[in-house]
């Protein structure tokens, strides 16, 4: 297909975390141990697919849900209120040690679809702060459009995030292409909405919970963003 525009998740798809304090670590200064079901809630995978058009009236509002999210782990892990106070700190101190940065191929990958007329999107379950995170990974160039989820009221791959993309890189769905690393918000999501969907599935990547054993095989499958170049 020729594609007018391309619209890509962020983590795992664009960039990583090639330095992170994890809450499993943090937790485990004040003696305490996480559940794999609560490692899953810190990752959000218990809102994705949700709207939470309240929480994102302003970032005040989001901010304010995000720590109650996280007090809410925390009663659930048995960890003392006393405690939460300082965990919190440090989880906020963990997050501004964090460094992003761009995959190898990726900024030569976007430039080279920008240079050709390509519009480039960037939709993500991100929080408010989704424009540093991508100043961060030096991305910022090549992107014509950012959308994060906080702002959108939705998460994917609920439609809604999709449509308020849409709408702002102006182009039919049929015209699109949208590039992601997890089954569930990137494909599947996408393709109900009538983009083409292309899953990202790097070497050595992190286990995608999502994908199905029978995941369709009429999707297109490509292990770096260079294959972009060969459908685009």
């Amino acid at each position: 297909m020729r594609a007018r525009a391309v619209v890509l998740d962020f983590f795992g798809t664009l960039a990583r975390a090639t330095r992170a304090v994890g809450i499993d670590e943090i937790l485990a200064r004040y003696g305490h141990t996480i559940p794999d079901h609560l490692q899953e809630m810190w990752w959000s995978g218990d809102i994705d697919g949700t709207e939470h058009l309240e929480q994102s009236r302003s970032r005040e509002h989001y901010l304010a849900w995000q720590r109650e999210r996280l007090v809410a782990m925390l009663h659930e892990a048995d960890v003392h209120p006393g405690e939460h106070d300082a965990i919190l700190a440090d989880l906020q101190a963990g997050r501004a040690l964090r460094v992003l940065e761009a995959y190898d191929e990726v900024p030569g990958v976007l430039r080279t679809l920008h240079e050709g007329g390509v519009t480039l999107a960037v939709c993500s379950n991100w929080d408010w702060d989704l424009e540093p995170a991508v100043a961060e990974a030096g991305l910022t160039r090549d992107v014509d459009v950012l959308v994060s989820s906080a702002w959108a009221g939705a998460r994917k791959p609920h439609p809604r995030i999709f449509r308020y993309t849409l709408e702002r890189v102006d182009v039919c769905p049929e015209e699109v292409l949208f590039v992601g690393d997890t089954w569930g918000p990137d494909v599947e999501g996408p393709r109900a909405v009538g983009m083409c969907a292309v899953y990202l599935e790097r070497e050595g990547h992190w286990p995608d919970p999502t994908c199905p054993a029978d995941a369709a095989r009429d999707v297109t499958r490509i292990v770096d963003l260079r294959g972009l170049l060969e459908l685009v």
